[in-house]
């Protein structure tokens, strides 16, 4: 299974009163590196730029904190017919402290229905799958 890693630049201002990354400022930075991860594997070129985010969750383990470096590996945990479930992981000083899950949906920008997932997308997203046991 391949991921993709990347650490975004935590800003002094993602910082709430309580003196770590405000949760909404997280959310930004995770869809930072779903989205920089869907320019590398050229994902807008394949879908033509429908996706809908349908659902997202995340589990806050610990704090993020400004200063230590945040590393983001993103992986893809499930494909359906015209959906895919992408998790990113969250890594600060050597402990996991955030795991989010979001579900895109593939839609026509002319309908805005879903969409099958073509065969090209499919094929890129494989590789981002689990291994099966």
């Amino acid at each position: 299974m391949k991921t993709f890693e990347y650490s975004p630049e935590v800003r002094w201002s993602d910082q709430d009163m309580l003196g770590h990354v405000n949760n909404a400022r997280l959310i930004t930075l995770i869809e930072e590196g779903r989205i920089r991860w869907m320019h590398e594997i050229k994902a807008g070129h394949i879908t033509g730029g429908g996706l809908l985010v349908a659902h997202q969750s995340i589990d806050y383990l610990v704090p993020v904190m400004y200063g230590p470096a945040l590393t983001m590996s993103v992986s893809v945990t499930k494909l359906g017919n015209s959906s895919f479930t992408i998790n990113t992981r969250g890594d600060q000083d050597g402990r996991q402290v955030f795991d989010h899950s979001v579900v895109l949906v593939h839609i026509d920008r002319d309908s805005a229905k879903p969409a099958p997932l073509t065969p090209q997308l499919r094929a890129v997203f494989e590789e981002y799958l689990p291994e099966a046991d």
